[in-house]
């Protein structure tokens, strides 16, 4: 995060420690860190309110604390002053802001879960400031330097950014852009630097738009489907975490040059370099790791741009230097080749595995319901519910969940029709995958019998789940149908279905993982309500 500080102005106060004086520090509401500082922890404060935010209290005051912790004692080290830890205390901030760890949940306040992730790094963020050096000024943005590392050594199971999509348009969402927005314009103007955050964007969204057009998509976690097209686009060029990333990352003053000309090919080679990246990943995991890697490379790059790059300097005639007439052409047409390396790289790169599914974020392809065949179902259903994190996390409202128990309600009637008649092909507008390899086989196993089926529903609640892997956080959720009620199963000792031979009637809870497939909800799978997919 942005570190600026005005000058260091002494308290007049000093301590003695260990037989050495060391003067005091104070905070001061003119130094812009205190403007950052303010636009953070109110977003923190709308993210555990409004927003939901999957992160603990506890979560924030370890991260923020241990830098602190950390920044006092190596400031006194350093500069031999006892300084009130700003910067210190806005890296915290922002690892806590920009870092989850799975398995935390909303409202458990005290949580430590994945304590040793937020300790990883705030100790690396703040400890680069010191061990990584070029003369007086650290090499790369502390906060930033942290996650990329903890993102890249524990991986999505252990750690994952803050997700690109923070839920549907409501006013506790608006009143958080606006608030990020009006402190980063305002503080962005106050130190100058509005012009590489304007560079950054417009470099990006362009790059993006480009790895868009190109089919390019990715699988989030969010999503019941890939996310490509306008809504890849608009979601990463829009994302409260891209203006945070742009407004308070990228213009950290002791990390970006010092010449202008510098920062603008710094600010471009960010977003540059930030879609090409995003177009070599296919997940999300992989798509936001890749925007702040892009700043790491860049500030490894900053002293070398600084030399290279200076400001016009005014010679005695009163002319300022300019980039030679020949090497004018060479930035336009460096970002030409750029674009279209980026356009045939996603497109190679388009996967044919981005189908959401249970297993690994997938599942194989399947052909069209076809039309389904007329079948009575239960004249009354029961009203579903929805479970919150559904409705959050993957904009699922009831009139879907009433349209998914209506077409399940037929599927299992479609099903129980072509058991009783024996036809697999009246089963394949009802199902796929798992759950029709599994009817196909009942049906030869009854024919083989001389015998056959069907299975008969009423249904007393239904609850639309959104069913996650505990051992993969990162793939793509599936939706399930939990209903329960009760089964009747009924056996024919005829393929035909006219001599019943048994019937038993009994109560089930069963969820049913479904698709959306050319309009129509259909089974996937079955699984029992107590998996650890369910519970997630």
């Amino acid at each position: 995060m942005t570190t600026t500080a005005m000058p260091v102005v002494d308290s007049g106060r000093a301590v003695n420690l260990f037989g050495d004086t060391y003067p005091v520090v104070l905070p001061s509401l003119r130094d812009p860190r205190s403007h950052v500082a303010a636009v953070l922890i109110s977003v923190q404060v709308f993210g555990q309110t409004v927003l939901q935010f999957n992160l603990s209290i506890a979560q924030i005051l370890l991260s923020v604390l241990l830098c602190a912790a950390i920044e006092i004692p190596m400031t006194m080290w350093d500069r031999g002053t006892l300084a009130w830890p700003a910067s210190a205390l806005l890296t915290g901030n922002g690892i806590a802001l920009l870092l989850r760890t799975p398995g935390t949940e909303h409202g458990d306040w005290w949580s430590l879960n994945g304590w040793p992730v937020f300790v990883a790094a705030a100790s690396i963020a703040v400890l680069s400031k010191y061990a990584i050096r070029i003369g007086r000024r650290h090499v790369f943005n502390p906060s930033n330097l942290g996650l990329v590392v903890v993102f890249l050594v524990f991986g999505a199971k252990w750690a994952d950014p803050q997700e690109l999509w923070w839920g549907p348009w409501r006013p506790g969402l608006v009143a958080t852009v606006l608030l990020i927005l009006a402190g980063g314009i305002t503080l962005s103007l106050r130190v100058g630097l509005l012009d590489i955050v304007v560079s950054f964007w417009a470099t990006f969204a362009a790059g993006i738009a480009v790895v868009a057009l190109a089919g390019h998509a990715m699988v989030a976690r969010w999503s019941l489907t890939p996310v490509e097209g306008l809504d890849y686009w608009s979601i990463l060029v829009t994302s409260p975490e891209i203006i945070i990333f742009a407004f308070f990352m990228i213009t950290d003053p002791p990390t970006t040059p010092d010449s202008r000309r510098a920062r603008i090919v710094y600010s471009i080679g960010i977003g540059a370099l930030a879609a090409l990246l995003s177009a070599t990943q296919t997940t999300e995991f992989g798509t936001k790791v890749s925007l702040l890697a892009a700043l790491t490379v860049l500030c490894a790059l900053r002293p070398m741009l600084e030399s290279r790059l200076p400001d016009p300097v005014v010679g005695a005639d009163g002319r300022r230097t300019r980039w030679p007439r020949l090497l004018r052409p060479v930035p336009l047409a460096g970002l030409t080749v750029a674009w279209v390396g980026l356009m045939v790289l996603s497109t190679n790169l388009v996967s044919d595995t981005l189908e959401p599914g249970v297993d690994q974020g997938t599942v194989v392809s399947f052909d069209a319901a076809g039309d389904r065949p007329a079948v009575e179902t239960p004249g009354s259903l029961p009203t579903p519910e929805v479970r919150d994190n559904v409705a959050r996390e993957a904009n699922v409202d009831t009139a879907v969940a009433t349209r998914v128990l209506e077409d399940v309600a037929a599927d299992l009637a479609i099903l129980s029709e072509a058991l009783r008649k024996g036809d697999p092909e009246i089963a394949r507008t009802a199902s796929f995958g798992t759950h029709l390899t599994s009817t196909t086989e009942r049906i030869d196993t009854n024919a083989a019998a001389g015998r056959s089926e069907e299975v008969l529903h009423t249904y007393d609640s239904a609850e639309l789940v959104l069913l996650r892997d505990p051992i993969s956080p990162q793939s793509v959720p599936q939706l399930g149908l939990f209903l329960t009620g009760t089964r009747e199963d009924v056996s024919y000792s005829d393929p035909s279905g006219g001599q019943i031979d048994s019937r038993s009637t009994g109560e089930f809870e069963q969820v049913f993982l479904v698709t959306d497939v050319d309009g129509h909800w259909l089974i996937g799978d079955e699984m029992d309500p107590t998996d650890p997919m369910v519970t997630a």
